[in-house]
């Protein structure tokens, strides 16, 4: 350090020095790691919510061709996402 030029540390001195940086460092990789491990996560969420958007707008049109009342589409197109 500049202002301790010639001068041993003591222990508690180094530590000091040092500590911030070193949990500034460990909690930016911990961010990272978890931003990372939410990336799948979040690409599953993407692809399922196409599915049921496309899945309840093909019902939604199948329902007004054969001129029936707008029945619950949701719980379908749900249900044929999951592939049940």
């Amino acid at each position: 350090m500049a202002d301790h030029e010639g001068q041993q540390l003591t222990p508690r001195e180094m530590v000091r020095a040092h500590l911030y940086p070193a949990l500034a460092t460990i909690s930016t990789l911990a961010l990272v790691i978890g931003v990372v491990q939410l990336a799948p996560i979040s690409q599953q969420a993407r692809q399922f919510n196409a599915c049921i958007e496309s899945t309840a707008d093909a019902q939604q049109v199948m329902l007004k061709r054969q001129n029936s009342p707008t029945a619950k589409t949701g719980r379908r197109s749900i249900s044929d996402c999951y592939g049940l």
